[in-house]
């Protein structure tokens, strides 16, 4: 299970959360029968998770959630952040065992922490 906080608050999070680091992406660049090197483009981090809705858990505030810093920390210690992070989706609850609400994040090219 990963431990997820936005601006320093602890989500609900449950197992099974996703990270995406971002980052640099390469495509070949190819000219006659040959690969003549690669060009690079930018990718966004994304993290898609699902947390339990509790009591006092604004889903409106969830929703609106931009230019925040996302830290996502890995079950094994690995730590990494994603600044200027935003919600991509509108937000929708299931019922049952603790009401499950998933966010989906993207931002800045994640940073992993402590290396």
């Amino acid at each position: 299970m990963a431990y997820i906080k936005t601006d320093g608050a602890l989500l609900n999070s449950m197992p099974g959360a996703k990270l995406d680091l971002g980052g640099k992406t390469r495509e070949p660049v190819i000219g006659g029968n040959s690969i003549l090197g690669y060009a690079e483009k930018i990718k966004p981090s994304s993290l898609e998770c699902e947390i339990s809705l509790s009591q006092g858990t604004s889903l409106a505030a969830l929703q609106k959630i931009v230019n925040a810093t996302v830290t996502y920390e890995a079950d094994t210690g690995q730590t990494y952040v994603i600044r200027n992070a935003f919600v991509t989706e509108t937000l929708s609850v299931t019922a049952g065992e603790g009401g499950k609400v998933a966010l989906k994040f993207s931002g800045d090219p994640a940073e992993e922490m402590g290396v």
